[in-house]
């Protein structure tokens, strides 16, 4: 279930193996680079939500880092990174999950109102030195965390065995939402909202066959709050 992202490409192929089904990131949604800045950055400015104090950022990423089993000088520049070495942990059990969650908690609770602003896309390619495609690994990263280490935790837990199955065995159905979803944006780019909602469907109906409503629910909002910002009314 490791992600790995192929940079520099028009096209990406998923490959067995390199898939991260648990925490999708934008790799995985075989966006290039020059997408990822087409359809993320014209999105709502929320940084009139306060400002963000360097310094806690900078001690609630460093605690974050470490839990995964990183240095802690791993900073949000580091996204691609950061997911892997969460999804590893997460990969363990449900312990580890639960050890996950409990580092994001205190990683927000270190930056209290201003969480939202310190994980802002607009606030943190302000900062530079990072492009779109970091900027939208790591506020992936964050918002799939917010879903799995709250309301979709107790799903998540109560049916790994059916989720992983979705994931590997039957994994190559899973995969072929996201193909589906890369091949509709490339032959109408303009039409990018109508493609995630296709896309979103897709995983809903594929995990609630799979496993369950609740499962086709949670892997379905999973996938929404990713892309909320920029296509409004998606539902799951």
């Amino acid at each position: 279930m490791l992600h790995r992202f192929l940079l520099g490409l028009s096209s990406v192929c998923l490959v067995a193996g390199l898939f991260n089904p648990l925490l999708p990131s934008l790799g995985d949604y075989l966006l290039t680079e020059k997408q990822v800045q087409t359809y993320f950055s014209t999105g709502p400015k929320n940084l009139a939500l306060g400002s963000c104090n360097s310094v806690p950022f900078a001690s609630a990423q460093a605690g974050f880092a470490a839990a995964v089993g990183l240095p802690p000088t791993t900073t949000w520049r580091d996204a691609n990174t950061l997911t892997n070495a969460t999804i590893t942990t997460i990969d363990q059990g449900i312990d580890q999950l639960a050890a996950v969650c409990g580092a994001r908690q205190q990683f927000v609770q270190t930056l209290g109102q201003t969480y939202d602003t310190c994980v802002d896309r607009f606030y943190l390619i302000s900062l530079g030195n990072t492009d779109w495609w970091n900027v939208m690994q790591y506020t992936h990263l964050m918002k799939h965390l917010e879903l799995i280490c709250s309301t979709g935790f107790d799903v998540y837990q109560n049916n790994i065995d059916c989720i992983r199955k979705g994931e590997t065995t039957d994994g190559n159905q899973y995969r072929a939402c996201f193909y589906k979803f890369n091949a509709t944006v490339n032959a109408n780019p303009n039409n990018f909202c109508g493609a995630t909602e296709s896309f979103i469907g897709c995983i809903k109906d594929f995990f609630t066959t799979e496993c369950n409503a609740y499962v086709g629910w949670m892997q379905c909002e999973l996938e929404r709050v990713g892309f909320a910002y920029d296509c409004y009314g998606l539902a799951c």
